[in-house]
């Protein structure tokens, strides 16, 4: 499973990261908006975790951009946010195809592979194959 991880708290990539890694998932991070629409523009990925709220470029921005793409409906995206301040908003981004669930911040660690798997209905599986010969 690969999950690009969007979100300009350099402190909370790094957790998701190291958590990830720990699992044997594989992660890519952006903390730059634009350089990740631009991954997102350019590869698939497994799952996107991505941040609503950032400054200059959001998660909305992304998303909105990747509508007028008619990309959107192609992802799996995990919308996450501190701040609950325009619930109406996350109920209407939840109706998109393409939002897949949303998580509150502080994330707690041992939801997110709950929430992945509850909301995306997808299996964990190995970043390396073994190949017999």
């Amino acid at each position: 499973m690969r999950i690009l991880i969007i979100d300009n708290d350099l402190e909370t990539t790094k957790m998701l990261s190291k958590y990830f890694l720990a699992k044997s998932i594989l992660t890519v991070v952006f903390n730059d908006p634009l350089k990740g629409l631009r991954a997102i523009q350019q590869e698939k990925y497994d799952v996107i975790l991505l941040d609503i709220s950032m400054p200059q470029f959001s998660g909305m921005d992304i998303i909105q951009t990747l509508e007028k793409d008619n990309i959107l409906q192609n992802q799996n995206i995990l919308i996450f946010s501190g701040t609950l301040n325009y619930p109406n908003e996350i109920n209407d981004l939840l109706k998109k195809e393409g939002i897949k669930g949303y998580l509150k911040k502080p994330i707690e660690l041992d939801e997110i592979l709950k929430t992945i798997a509850k909301e995306l209905n997808l299996q964990k599986t190995p970043t390396t194959e073994t190949i017999q010969t």
